[in-house]
């Protein structure tokens, strides 16, 4: 599983910064980008997805603040995301987001928590749709990992494998869900 990570301003276009992200990867090639709801079906928000020369490549991206974090990934789906721990702490409420048994002592711990579970949603396709304290980080079928970040933000990415794979792939009723291109 190899995943990068690049850092960008908030500002940028986030599909031409993970077009940019896939040149510097894997070449020169039509780059073709955009968000798919698993829900809804909807092209307006949802997971991220990009193709380079007609091929699938995992992505996914986050913004909080003056950053934005771009992932591509070779393995399973992934998920990324950044959050200043100064506005996770404004907003913790430990019952929204710890599962019985799960500790985040002190401001950091709760924005790593955070983090950590929303990169796993992210990777799993439902993004917050899936409460975040129905997810326990230690049965996640996966790799987290915390990532550098600026100074007062912290950030995780998060790749399915195996069972979870698996069940990201498959929709409600058990049938493959189909990804549509542009």
């Amino acid at each position: 599983m190899v995943v990068d990570l690049r850092w960008h301003s908030a500002d940028e276009d986030a599909d031409a910064c993970l077009a940019a992200h896939l040149h510097d990867l894997l070449g020169v090639g039509e780059v073709r980008s955009g968000r798919l709801c698993p829900r809804c079906g909807s092209d307006v928000h949802g997971r991220p997805w990009s193709r380079h020369r007609g091929r699938a490549v995992e992505v996914s991206l986050s913004r909080a603040g003056d950053h934005l974090l771009t992932a591509v990934g070779d393995g399973g789906p992934l998920g990324v995301d950044v959050e200043s721990v100064a506005a996770v702490a404004r907003h913790w409420d430990p019952r929204l987001v710890l599962a019985a048994g799960e500790r985040a002592d002190g401001p950091r711990e709760r924005a790593l928590a955070w983090v950590r579970k929303e990169a796993v949603a992210k990777a799993r396709g439902v993004g917050l749709a899936e409460p975040l304290v129905d997810q326990r980080l230690a049965a996640f079928d996966g790799a987290v990992v915390d990532v550098p970040a600026p100074g007062g933000f912290v950030a995780a990415w998060a790749e399915l494998r195996s069972a979870e794979l698996r069940a990201a792939r498959e929709g409600p009723s058990g049938t493959a869900r189909r990804r549509t291109t542009r």
